[in-house]
């Protein structure tokens, strides 16, 4: 009599939770990315981030000289030397008051709401270029891998929070609180659009636009290659480093 072997049903796959992504995604990040594109969610590494930056904000707001900051970042702008020159002594400082003022504002600002803001712009960007390539990608899963992506620059600022307690405050950069770019090596009384240039070289930023390519590739791994998706996220890298570059240049 002939038997028949019942087939054994395949284990379904371990959901990984929000803590083990946020390691996995930085130690372990095929599978991790994998399970988030499988049952995305964002709520975790954008919190995570968004805290941090904002208590690395609170310290900068506290220990920085923004009338230093103004007039360093005046200096090294013409056009706005020139706006500057322009006023009566008596208006003069005035107008760096009010440019400290505003430098310390937009510090505030970015703490608290630039990590979402660069999330929502990047997922946008990454879905339509991801679907172009063929990678059927929805925006909750494009959202939700890119922040998981940007979990290095949630590191770098961490990393700046003991940094800047520390620093003397005549010596901290805020846009180099960590000297993970190369802008360390650019002249202080370099244009702003060099200084800008080079800022944008950095350890973190470069580790988050490999960590999003590991991110998409593992997603759709049938459709997009890590070289594909490489390919894409430095394309997009430089292209926000040329666009913001020449914008600089316009005013220095």
């Amino acid at each position: 009599m002939a038997t028949t072997t019942a087939a054994v049903p395949e284990a379904p796959q371990q959901h990984i939770g929000a803590f083990g992504r946020l390691i996995g995604a930085l130690v372990n990040p095929r599978p991790t990315f994998e399970d988030i594109a499988r049952k995305p969610s964002w709520l975790a590494p954008l919190l995570l981030i968004t805290l941090i930056s904002i208590a690395l904000t609170v310290v900068m707001g506290q220990r920085l000289d923004w009338a230093q900051v103004a007039h360093q970042r005046i200096e090294k702008s013409h056009f706005a030397s020139a706006q500057i020159d322009k006023l009566p002594p008596d208006q003069q400082q005035a107008a760096f008051n009010r440019q400290a003022i505003s430098a310390k504002i937009t510090n505030y600002v970015t703490g608290v709401i630039g990590t979402a803001l660069l999330a929502l712009v990047l997922a946008g960007i990454y879905l339509g270029l991801f679907n172009l390539a063929g990678g059927g990608f929805t925006f909750h899963q494009s959202f939700s891998l890119v922040n998981y992506g940007l979990l290095p620059l949630g590191i770098k600022a961490l990393l700046g929070i003991p940094i800047v307690l520390v620093k003397d405050p005549s010596a901290i950069d805020p846009q180099n609180f960590v000297a993970s770019n190369l802008s360390a090596l650019v002249p202080s009384d370099a244009a702003l659009w060099k200084l800008g240039l080079a800022s944008s070289v950095d350890i973190f930023v470069l580790w988050s636009v490999v960590l999003v390519a590991v991110a998409f590739s593992a997603a759709n791994p049938k459709k997009i290659s890590f070289g594909k998706a490489l390919t894409i996220t430095l394309g997009v890298y430089i292209g926000f480093t040329l666009f913001f570059t020449g914008i600089a240049a316009m005013f220095s």
